[in-house]
């Protein structure tokens, strides 16, 4: 096989787009005004409280309000805490340090690299309001025990699930187990609209209350534009949704598309002594959003694997830094696993145009890099 760079970008990240998406952002265009501005807004939060299996949908300009309305309505403040995973990008973090309450940063595990339930038990303290989890690059996370020791301690739960949307946990869709789940439709994800996110929930007061939050806390009370708390200004666009409602109801297909590619990455890599691919348990159904690898290689680091295939114009991922080093937090536990996987962590390209070849000259070049001829 010809190792050369590959003229073509093999993307991490990359949508499906069909001429669907674009009748619907052109209708959206033209008939999204007046009487019918939030028609489609309407419609992609049906699609999604139906799509997961929840009563109640409020769709935001990104995901990260959206799960900040999670931790406002579940009533997270200061002096309280919040155990969340150590393994995610900031924005899993932030939510909960912008209501004043404090991130307690724990282990995951091994094979799903999401929250560990057992290191959730062994961090609950008196002042322990809640759980923040990940479905980590839409691994589902164990959700069982981790509702049971909710369930126990009463905390609340809220599932960040921006990049699991078609991941199932034993037939039950991700983001329908805790009080709140949130998903994003940001331009990497596996269904997007450039930005987006969800708020979903079964609570009717917590819906109530996510609505007056994300719209300057305005209740009209007293006056037009009469506001009786402070809120934030959290919605989304007409056109945004139009194109997220074609992406949701496409779902079954870009999961789909998705899992093919690990497959054909599975069938190349997984004797590979080198690699450890995280491969969906009996029962759950991941989405394979982002293929996630473990490197195991004196010979050859992360960083310079990572960085050696890009020359090759593959765009694989490094694995996220631990939120709990980052100078504006402070660690509690020391995470060993988490540890392991921002050294060796990394995610292969999986963006929906790649094709069998793609997958094929990827895995030629990493074994390559590997001394593997």
């Amino acid at each position: 096989m010809d190792l050369k760079p590959s003229k073509k970008k093999l993307a991490f990240a990359g949508p499906s787009m069909t001429q669907r998406e674009v009748d619907a952002v052109v209708d959206a265009v033209k008939h999204g005004w007046y009487e019918t501005f939030d028609k489609d807004i309407k419609q992609f939060e049906q699609a999604m409280a139906s799509y997961v299996g929840r009563t109640y949908a409020l769709a935001g300009f990104c995901c990260t309000h959206t799960m900040h309305l999670g931790c406002l309505v579940c009533g997270f403040g200061p002096g309280d805490e919040v155990i969340c995973t150590d393994f995610s990008w900031a924005a899993t973090a932030h939510v909960i340090a912008y209501t004043g309450a404090t991130p307690v940063f724990v282990d995951i595990e091994p094979d799903s690299w999401c929250i560990d339930p057992a290191a959730i038990e062994r961090a609950i303290t008196p002042k322990t309001k809640g759980i923040m989890l990940v479905h980590t690059f839409g691994y589902p996370a164990a959700m069982d025990p981790i509702m049971a020791i909710a369930k126990k301690h009463n905390l609340r739960v809220v599932e960040d699930a921006a990049p699991a949307l078609g991941a199932k946990y034993h037939g039950k869709s991700v983001g329908s187990f805790g009080d709140v789940g949130c998903f994003s439709f940001q331009g990497a994800k596996i269904a997007v609209s450039g930005e987006g996110g969800m708020f979903l929930t079964d609570d009717k007061t917590m819906y109530e209350q996510a609505i007056l939050q994300s719209n300057m806390g305005r209740t009209n009370r007293v006056a037009n534009f009469w506001c009786d708390s402070m809120g934030f200004e959290y919605q989304i666009a007409n056109v945004t949704a139009a194109l997220a409602r074609v992406q949701v109801e496409r779902i079954e297909d870009l999961v789909a598309i998705k899992r093919r590619i690990f497959d054909w990455y599975w069938e190349r890599l997984h004797d590979v002594s080198e690699l450890t691919l995280l491969r969906e348990k009996p029962g759950l159904r991941c989405n394979y959003a982002y293929p996630a690898v473990r490197l195991r290689s004196n010979a050859i680091s992360r960083n310079d694997l990572v960085a050696k295939l890009q020359q090759y114009n593959i765009h694989a991922r490094e694995a996220f830094p631990r939120m709990s080093r980052f100078p504006m937090y402070q660690a509690r536990f020391d995470n060993p696993v988490a540890s392991d996987v921002e050294t060796n962590g990394f995610n292969l390209p999986s963006a929906a145009n790649l094709t069998e070849d793609d997958v094929d000259f990827i895995c030629a070049v990493t074994k390559h890099l590997l001394g593997r001829g």
